[in-house]
């Protein structure tokens, strides 16, 4: 017997918003940003699924990986991450780099942006999670 099934693409109805966030540590300026990301640990936001924070091998890159289950869950930590801790952060790095992926709204786009984010942003094309 031969089955034959017809997909049809789909434009995916998941609210889930990313955002990989990258930046270069100043020179001499690794054990500070240590601690400043063990202080950042300790806002723990209800809405975030997940959040890494990663250092490079030789100690010189930074990057946050995070997942939210919607846009305003995004836009609610980046707030209070540019309030309790951006003006730290953004002094002991540079080059910074923040991506965006899924359904994230052009009201988080304009708070990037008017924050100084010079923001890429990609829309979801297809995806699963358990």
């Amino acid at each position: 017997m031969l089955l034959s099934i017809n997909l049809a693409a789909q434009v995916p109805t998941d609210e889930t918003a990313m955002a990989l966030f990258e930046e270069d540590i100043a020179d001499g300026a690794t054990s500070e940003v240590s601690e400043l990301m063990a202080r950042m640990l300790a806002f723990n936001e209800p809405e975030m699924l997940v959040y890494g924070v990663f250092i490079s091998e030789d100690r010189s890159r930074i990057t946050f990986m995070e997942t939210y289950s919607n846009t305003e869950a995004m836009l609610f930590h980046d707030k209070r991450f540019t309030r309790h801790f951006a003006n730290d952060l953004f002094r002991l790095t540079i080059n910074r780099r923040l991506a965006t992926y899924g359904a994230v709204s052009e009201k988080y786009k304009a708070f990037a942006t008017a924050s100084g984010f010079t923001l890429e942003f990609s829309d979801m094309v297809n995806g699963f999670s358990w």
